[in-house]
């Protein structure tokens, strides 16, 4: 249902997007004269490089509800059945899109909004994350610190990837430049978004790569493997959380 936040959404979005798509439609004979809106929708998407409106029955959602009778799982759902409507999540059509989603039920509009983007991206990236975290525990226990240190940047980078992916920024999503990713995030940080402590050791492992890798020094072997995977663990979790936030 509309409210404070949502009614100034609400309003922008007829006006940048609906009004001028169904004005649009209307000239070129898409749509009739009389055509009474019940749902639109904005899908944002970095793959496309261009937003897509789509209108009634165009609209590609699931929506979670507050039922006034019982009902099992699959079971079909009907308009008078439904108390309220809860939240409004993209389907599995557009898994790498933010959206803004109108829907009109039973006289009233619902707005939903998800402005960030990549979740499937995302997710893949925290699985990738985790294995390289598991690998790098497995070296420190058998005293590999060489790729220990190789192991946890990989770790810290996509886990720094991850949050970053939630932004319409091309450069991440498609950039293989390790100093891009670490600039990017560092930024991200100082603007309060994240702990600055994940910014510090994404740097700190970033730069001690030439040490571990490539025998240029002994500076890796001062620093506390236990807290580093501390850290990473730490970085890990709020990814996840963030996801769970968003939908």
């Amino acid at each position: 249902m509309i409210n404070d936040l949502s009614e100034g959404i609400f309003q922008q979005t007829m006006d940048m997007w609906i009004n001028p798509e169904i004005d649009k439609r209307k000239k070129e004979n898409m749509l009739p004269s009389n055509f009474k809106l019940k749902a639109a929708q904005i899908i944002f998407s970095l793959d496309r490089g261009w937003n897509k409106v789509r209108l009634n029955d165009e609209v590609k959602a699931i929506a979670q509800c507050k039922m006034n009778i019982p009902k099992n799982k699959d079971e079909p759902c009907y308009e008078h059945e439904i108390e309220d409507i809860e939240s409004i999540e993209l389907t599995e059509q557009d898994p790498n899109c933010a959206h803004i989603t109108l829907m009109l039920f039973k006289e009233k509009w619902y707005v939903a909004f998800d402005f960030r983007y990549n979740k499937k991206r995302i997710k893949e990236h925290i699985e990738a994350s985790r294995e390289f975290l598991d690998s790098a525990k497995d070296n420190l226990s058998k005293n590999r610190l060489r790729p220990f240190f190789e192991n946890s940047f990989a770790c810290a980078e996509l886990a720094a990837k991850a949050i970053l992916l939630q932004l319409p920024d091309k450069e991440i999503l498609h950039g293989k430049d390790h100093d891009l990713k670490v600039m990017r995030f560092q930024n991200w940080a100082t603007l309060g978004n994240v702990k600055f402590e994940y910014s510090t050791i994404l740097n700190k492992l970033n730069s001690l790569r030439p040490s571990a890798r490539y025998l240029c020094s002994t500076e890796f072997k001062k620093e506390d493997p236990m807290r580093i995977i501390e850290t990473l663990n730490e970085m890990i979790s709020f990814v996840e959380n963030s996801l769970k936030l968003s939908g």
